[in-house]
């Protein structure tokens, strides 16, 4: 990868384009979420000029009602503010992920680049500007595939080290989010399976500090026959070699832990989720270079890679997964850790194949 950018370094020195992207906002049963969304929106220090709400279809009779709320409240925020809102109402219930990313693929078939929120996601008042500004720096860096406003950083990485706003990731956070049209085809998850994974297998993904929590990740939506398309959406760019530009802090905060309507994280807020957001961060300083930082680049060894399983209680490794890993195996601690969790977990793998369930 080519890692000189240009002589940037500053968000604050970068232009708004002419035409501001689109503020894409995707929702579905959470009105008394959206609400606060829309107060963000609307406290924006640079107000976007549109803003785009997909709104899924119903499941069943208890949807409909919170759905129409949702929509009386984005008309009303059309109304009462400057910003117009196009309010895409789907007829039938597309399901999470197929509802974003044909949204995604249908605004940028019009559009060069868009601006990202769910419902769940409250911007600070910087976050539409910081958002426009990055997309203008690398709109011509192939190799970046999507801008972030929320911070997640692996405990490997030493952030006292850091002396930018800004660093390069493997890893996707959707939590505000921006992307390019021609990133976005390149990637063309729109005609994709549901449980796409370019590398086959969950245990085939390269792992470093940040992508061994994807593999994770993915092994459960194997397992469960689920789909997650932010998973998707790193694993696809992780094979083209992309990379993503995260915040050291975040510049969004998510209400959405605990909600009964939440399809993740229906517990209580774990302390992580919002632990590095500060409502007054306004970041500007950009990475130097697109080189990920060192602490994220290198691959798991193998003994590293095989404790990082074996801490996953409820993991298991089918024959195919336990023979490829095998073969990558270098070390006599990892052949070990290997076979522990073969041997003291093929029960549990045992009793989900005689349920008919995927091992």
């Amino acid at each position: 990868m080519n890692s000189h950018i240009n002589s940037t370094t500053c968000l604050d020195d970068v232009l708004l384009p002419k035409n501001l992207p689109p503020l894409v906002l995707f929702a579905f049963t959470r009105p008394d979420l959206i609400r606060k969304v829309l107060v963000g929106i609307s406290e924006q220090s640079l107000l976007p000029l549109k803003v785009i709400a997909f709104i899924d279809g119903p499941r069943n009779l208890h949807d409909k009602p919170l759905i129409e709320e949702c929509i009386t409240l984005l008309e009303e925020f059309s109304t009462s503010s400057s910003v117009f809102v196009d309010i895409v109402a789907r007829k039938d219930n597309l399901g999470c992920d197929r509802n974003i990313i044909l949204g995604l693929t249908e605004v940028l078939s019009s559009n060069d680049s868009l601006v990202y929120l769910e419902d769940d996601t409250v911007p600070n008042r910087n976050f539409y500007d910081r958002m426009s500004r990055l997309l203008e720096v690398y709109r011509d860096r192939q190799e970046v595939c999507s801008i972030s406003a929320y911070a997640s950083l692996p405990a490997e990485l030493n952030t006292a080290e850091i002396d930018r706003d800004f660093i390069v990731s493997n890893r996707v956070f959707c939590w505000g989010f921006g992307t390019w049209s021609d990133r976005w085809k390149q990637l063309d998850l729109v005609n994709k399976s549901k449980q796409y994974n370019p590398f086959g297998n969950f245990y085939k993904i390269p792992a470093n500090s940040q992508t061994k929590m994807t593999m994770i990740n993915q092994f459960w939506l194997e397992k469960n026959q689920q789909t997650d398309w932010v998973i998707t959406f790193t694993l696809a760019a992780l094979y083209h070699k992309k990379v993503h530009i995260i915040p050291t802090t975040s510049f969004t905060y998510n209400i959405g832990c605990g909600h009964p309507e939440s399809k993740t994280y229906k517990g209580q807020e774990e302390a992580w989720v919002n632990a590095r957001y500060d409502v007054n961060s306004c970041p500007n300083k950009l990475p130097s270079s697109l080189e990920l930082p060192s602490q994220l680049s290198s691959i798991l060894s193998d003994v590293d890679l095989t404790r990082h399983l074996s801490n996953q209680k409820q993991l298991w490794l089918n024959p195919l997964a336990f023979i490829y890993l095998l073969k990558k195996a270098k070390s006599f601690t990892s052949l070990m850790i290997l076979s522990e969790i073969f041997i003291t977990r093929f029960p549990l793998m045992l009793r989900r194949w005689r349920s008919g369930l995927p091992v």
